[in-house]
C-alpha cells in the first residue's frame, strides 16, 4: 500500500531522476508505453497510453515513473494513485519489439479508497505496424500463473484474414514464462460487438504437453474514442483457470 516516502538528500534525488518520465513525455518517440491494473474486489480497472487513463480513471495522468524495469508508479485526478511491481523478469514478443511486466499492484483510488490487485505495463515500438488489426490480453492468478497473448491480422478487409498468434505462460514466484507451442484463443461478442467472453486453449509442448483451457466474461468493457486509442475496444475480464480466477484485460485495437 502506498504510503509516505523519506523526502531523501539532495544526491539520492538526483540519483533517482533518470528514472522518472512525465508520461506526455513519451509522444512522438518510437517507443511507447501503456499499462493495465484491476482490483475486483474493489470493483476498480484502468487502461491507459500517452497520456491518458481510461475506463474507471478517465482523466490524464499527471506523472508515471515507468523507466527501466520497475517497479513502475502513476498518479492522476481519475486513476488515484498506483505502484506496480513486477512479479517476475519482462516477457518479451516479436524479437523484444514488445515487452511486458505482470505486475501486482497497490495503491489507492481518486476517492481514497484501498487498491490492491494486478497489471501489466508494456513497452514497445511500433506497435500497430504493419498490422489492421491487434488484439492483446493478459491474466494473472493470485501472482503464481499469468498468461499473456498478442495476436495481429494484416487484413482488416477480411474478418476471417491470417492471424499471427503468440502467448505466453508465466510461473512461479518470481514468474518466469516460456512461449506456448500451440495455442488457440477465442472471443464472443454481445449485440453491440463488445467483447464479452474469452476462452484460452494451450499446448504447452506440442508433442506430449497437457492441454490448459480457461475461460473468461467481461467485468467492464467500452469502445474508446480518443486520440490514439479512438477505436480502441477494451474489456476487464474475470477468468476461470483450472479451478482458480483471476483478472485481466483485452484489448483490440485497429490501425488508423
Amino acid at each position: 500500500m502506498l504510503g509516505p516516502r523519506r523526502a531523501g538528500t539532495a544526491n539520492e534525488r538526483s540519483a533517482a531522476e533518470p528514472r522518472r518520465r512525465d508520461w506526455r513525455s513519451l509522444r512522438g518517440v518510437s517507443e511507447t508505453w501503456s499499462f493495465s491494473f484491476a482490483d475486483e474486489g474493489a470493483g476498480y480497472c484502468c487502461f491507459g497510453r500517452d497520456d491518458r487513463a481510461v475506463l474507471l480513471g478517465d482523466g490524464p495522468v499527471e506523472r508515471a515513473e515507468l523507466a527501466g524495469e520497475g517497479p513502475f508508479s502513476l498518479r492522476g485526478p481519475g486513476i488515484g494513485e498506483l505502484s506496480l511491481e513486477p512479479l517476475g523478469p519482462p516477457i518479451g514478443f516479436d524479437g523484444a519489439a514488445r515487452r511486458e511486466w505482470i505486475c501486482h499492484g497497490r495503491g489507492r483510488s481518486a476517492a481514497n479508497a484501498k487498491l490492491e490487485g494486478y497489471g501489466l505495463v508494456a513497452r514497445e515500438t511500433d506497435a500497430l505496424a504493419g498490422l489492421a488489426l491487434r488484439r492483446s490480453l493478459w491474466l494473472c492468478i493470485d501472482g503464481k500463473l499469468a498468461v499473456s497473448a498478442l495476436a495481429g491480422r494484416r487484413l482488416l478487409s477480411d474478418p476471417h484474414g491470417a492471424e499471427a498468434l503468440e502467448v505466453h505462460v508465466a510461473r512461479g514466484a518470481p514468474l518466469e514464462a516460456a512461449r506456448v507451442a500451440d495455442p488457440r484463443l477465442s472471443s464472443t461478442y454481445d449485440g453491440d460487438g463488445l467483447l464479452l467472453r474469452a476462452g484460452l486453449e494451450l499446448w504447452e509442448d506440442e508433442i506430449e504437453g497437457e492441454r490448459e483451457r480457461g475461460g473468461a466474461l467481461r467485468l467492464a468493457g467500452q469502445t474508446l474514442a480518443r486520440g490514439r486509442l479512438d477505436g480502441a475496444a477494451l474489456a476487464f475480464m474475470l477468468w476461470h483457470w483450472r479451478e482458480e480466477r483471476g483478472v485481466g484485460c483485452y484489448a483490440i485495437e485497429a490501425a488508423g
